[in-house]
Order: structure tokens, then sequence, then C-alpha cells
């Protein structure tokens, strides 16, 4: 196949659909994007908020990065600019509610902070001089041994139990088994979190409500349906990897959109030997209302081709002619948004891909919500170094996190696997009484289908399940091929959008330079 010829439509500009679209014109094909709305960065961009009557550059959603995020790191060590985030070891406060009495709502509190309030505040970090002797242990080496990768590990669980402040023994002692188990004891997919963790035999409240707030957050999933498998690869690349900086926390100091959404679609031209290619072709408020897949070209569906050709079509909403014919698809949708427009396409194509498609959507789990509320705090009374992300735990009722937002009085309490806009405000104002969060003003944002619950029995539809009729999948619902078990998250939206990209480029068999060219679009 002719380079010039393939032909490349990318439906969906989120991050799995910025990210796979840059990595193929990057590698010198020319993908087209298709975007429904007139914004880009789908469920994870930037907003301007508007508290205490001045306009903040926030986002849709505080979302956390955190565990060996390698494509993440990839992507943004070429495209973004390094002085709008950094990595940094995890640093967080744990704040255990004490009893079950009343909280004032409305940002007014019984007690405060400094004075002991209705809770137990805890301190989980990384000892810096235990970091220092893991990266002695790893010796810089890129494959170490077992016995380097070994010590690496044990210094690694050591650096979170040295860093725990005044958490009870006991709970320590519960923690650091339920990391040994989580690397020695990897359980199937079909395994539910409960069954899987049976054997420990955990009995301490802060571990048991610790487990919960993970699959809530990780996983977005309450703990009763969460898979285990995944809450172990969490588990894992979070806290017990022998990487140096596999559990890293992403700190932004901007929004998401500047942050990799920005930098995808304009592209980026470096100072050095590589050269990266212009602004991707973007068809923005574009909804795609059908698939076409046809052998023969219809006379009236526009474009300048001399011979009939084979491919996909697509019908956009407000236009009379079909754009296409294209080779490839990449479907960077939600699960929701993909559902509909392949049921729509039915109707008008045979093609058992996509009817198979259809049903493998209609079995994923439903989405569930996640309140972000943006608060302005009354006053800035801490440095950015001095304010920590908090873990807010209570004996009932969802956990949340509270992310200070760096060189700003913003933060933001987030809500992860919620049912219900109203229900969530509710436990919002509850939380926010009970931990005594003052707010001079706040905003809350909830997305009703933010992400894909990661339920116990349930399996991603891989990257290239319908490769044979030359449909890709991408997204944060969708698996890499790489066998490993990560819950719906910007992480694994970005893996299967460079699964897809590799896929297609290297599909180009009579074109070495061009794979070569994708091997080195990620290249360090």
């Amino acid at each position: 196949m002719n380079r010039r010829a393939v032909r490349i439509a990318v439906i969906g500009a989120g991050w799995a659909g910025l990210s796979c679209a840059r990595l193929l014109q990057d590698a010198g094909l020319s993908p087209k994007v298709y975007e429904a709305t007139k914004y880009v960065g789908g469920r994870a961009r930037g907003l301007q908020i508007s508290l205490g009557g001045k306009v903040h550059s926030l986002d849709n959603g505080q979302h956390l990065i955190v565990g060996a995020y390698a494509c993440f790191r990839e992507l943004f060590a070429r495209y973004g600019d390094p002085q709008h985030a950094v990595f940094r070891s995890p640093d967080f406060d744990i704040r255990q509610s004490l009893g079950e009495g009343p909280a004032q709502v409305g940002g007014q509190a019984t007690k405060t902070a400094q004075n002991e309030g209705p809770y137990k505040r805890m301190r989980l970090a990384q000892a810096k001089a235990l970091q220092q002797w893991q990266a002695v242990a790893l010796g810089g080496h890129s494959q170490p041994g077992r016995l380097r990768k070994a010590l690496a590990l044990s210094l690694a669980q050591l650096a979170w139990l040295q860093g725990a402040k005044r958490i009870p023994l006991k709970s320590l002692y519960e923690l650091a088994a339920l990391m040994r188990f989580a690397k020695s004891d990897p359980p199937r997919a079909s395994c539910a979190v409960n069954d899987w963790l049976d054997p420990l035999q955990l009995k301490q409240s802060l571990v048991q409500r610790w487990i919960a707030a993970l699959c809530e957050s990780a996983l977005n999933c309450p703990r009763e349906q969460a898979c285990a498998l995944r809450l172990s690869t969490v588990l894992n690349e979070a806290m017990a990897s022998a990487e140096l900086d596999a559990s890293h926390w992403l700190q932004q100091r901007c929004d998401l959109g500047e942050l990799l959404v920005k930098p995808l679609l304009e592209g980026k031209t470096d100072s050095g030997e590589r050269d990266r290619s212009g602004p991707l072709e973007l068809h923005g408020s574009s909804r795609v209302l059908k698939l076409i897949s046809t052998n023969v070209r219809p006379d009236d569906r526009g474009g300048d081709h001399s011979d009939p050709s084979s491919g996909w079509w697509l019908q956009i909403a407000g236009s009379e002619q079909l754009e296409g014919p294209f080779d490839h698809i990449v479907l960077a949708l939600s699960p929701e948004q993909a559902l509909a427009l392949v049921q729509a396409s039915l109707s008008c194509d045979n093609m058992p891909s996509l009817a198979s498609l259809a049903k493998r959507l209609s079995e994923l789990p439903k989405p569930l919500g996640i309140l972000t509320r943006w608060i302005l705090l009354p006053r800035k009374t801490m440095s950015d170094k001095q304010r920590r992300p908090e873990l807010l735990l209570r004996e009932q009722g969802a956990a949340a996190w509270l992310f200070p937002r760096s060189g700003s009085d913003c933060a933001g309490l987030v809500l992860s696997a919620q049912r219900d806009a109203s229900e969530a405000r509710r436990e919002a104002d509850e939380i926010q009484g009970r931990f005594g969060i003052q707010a001079a003003d706040f905003k809350d944002i909830y997305e009703r289908q933010a992400a894909t619950p990661s339920t116990h029995g349930m399996h991603w539809p891989a990257f290239d399940r319908f490769k044979a009729a030359s449909l890709w999948l991408a997204g944060d619902w969708v698996g890499d091929g790489s066998g490993q078990s990560l819950p719906a998250s910007l992480e694994s939206s970005l893996r299967s959008a460079r699964a897809c990209a590799h896929a297609i480029t290297h599909a180009m068999t009579e074109c070495p330079s061009l794979r070569a060219r994708f091997d080195r679009a990620l290249a360090p």
C-alpha cells in the first residue's frame, strides 16, 4: 500500500484519539480527527471556573495520575512543557473520621484541624533515605537482575512504612501484609476483592477503609463489586514496585488541556534533528452519525478517486456528502458513544464485526460518575510545598480526596464511583462539615459517565479485536494487548491509543521506513 494512499479516520478528540492521531501523523501518515463537540480533551480537559469573583483555570475533573505510568510520561516528555508539571514521591495526609456525630454543612466546622477535630490525622509518604538506597540497589540498570530487583522491591515497601506517621502499628502491619500479598498472590480476573482478601483476615478499620477508598478512587467501583486483579495492579504499581519512581505522582501546574491535550493537537518542533509534524487535521463539531462499509465507491459520495475502492465511509451530521473512503477507523469514544454509533450503523451495514462490537459494548458495566467540588479556600495559610493532598475516610459513606491546586487558593474535593449527582453533592456537604473544610466559594463539576467501573469478571475489549475489518478501539475501557490489567484511567486510554497507532503503522509492510519513524516517535 502506498503511504500517501493510507486514509485514517480517528473518531473522538479525547486523550485517546488525540494521542493516536499524533503518533500516526508523526510517523508520516495523515489522520483526520472527527469530534462531535467544539471542545477537545474529552472527560479530561481544562475549564474556566469562576470562584469568588475571579476566573480560575481548572479542570472538569481532578485526575490523579499515579504509578509506573510510562505512556503518559513518554508523551509528556516529548510533547509537553516540563514547566507545567513535576513528578514527586507521594506525600499525603490521611484523615479518618472518629465517629458518626452530626456534621455541619456550608463550610462551618465545630473544630479545626489545629485543635484536633472529630477525626484522626495521619500521614503516608515515601522515606527519602530508603528511596536513595533503592536507587543504589537498582544501580542505574534498565533491566536489573533478580536479586537487585528483589532488594529494590523490599526497599520500596519499607520506604512507605518508614514514611508512615501516626498510623497505628497494627494497621501498618496489615498494610505491609497487603503489599506482600498483592505481589505474591495475584488474583484471577474473575475474582472479587473481598474474596481475594479473605485469607488475610484484615481486621483494622483503617485498612478496610483504605481498600474501599482505593476501589472507589482508582477503580471507580464500590468495593463489593471491584475486580481484585485490577486492584492488585494498582497496589503493585503504586506501592510495591521495584522501579524507583513508579509510585510518583504528577503535580500539575496547569489545567489538563494545557498539560497534554493542546500539545498533542498542535504538535511541536524540536530544536534537534527530530522535527515533529504540525497541527492535527481536526474536524470539530462534526458528529459521526453512521459508519458505512462498502466494496464499491458510490458516485455521489464525493472525493477525487480514479478507481473504485473499498473502505469505510462516515455520515456526518449536517452534511449531505459522506466522508471517505478510509482504510482504517479508530473509535476513540466512550463505550456509550461507541455503542450508539455502532447501533445506528447496523441498519445500513450487515458486517458481522459491527454486530459483534455492539454486543461487546452492551456487556460492559455502565460508567459511574465523579464529582469534583472546586473549593476556594478562605485564605492561603501554607505554601505549595506545605500543602499536601488528603485522603478523607469515614466509617460509613464514600471516601474523598482533597487535592490542593498548585499556585492558587483552590482545592478539588473528589468523590468517585457515584451514581447520582444530588446524592454526590449531599455527600460532599457532609464531608466538608465533618472534616472542617471551609469554603469562601465552590463550584461542583459532575461527570455523569466519568469512567467504566472495574467490576470483577469483566475483561476490557482488545484494541485489535476487529482488526480484520480495519476497525480499531482506543479508550480507557480498552485493553492494549500487554496483558496488564489497568483500571479505566488516563494511562489505560493512552496505552490503547499507542497500541492502535503502532499496529496500523506496522501493518504497512511495504513501508519499513514508516515503521521506523513510528518506533522513533517515542524514543527518548
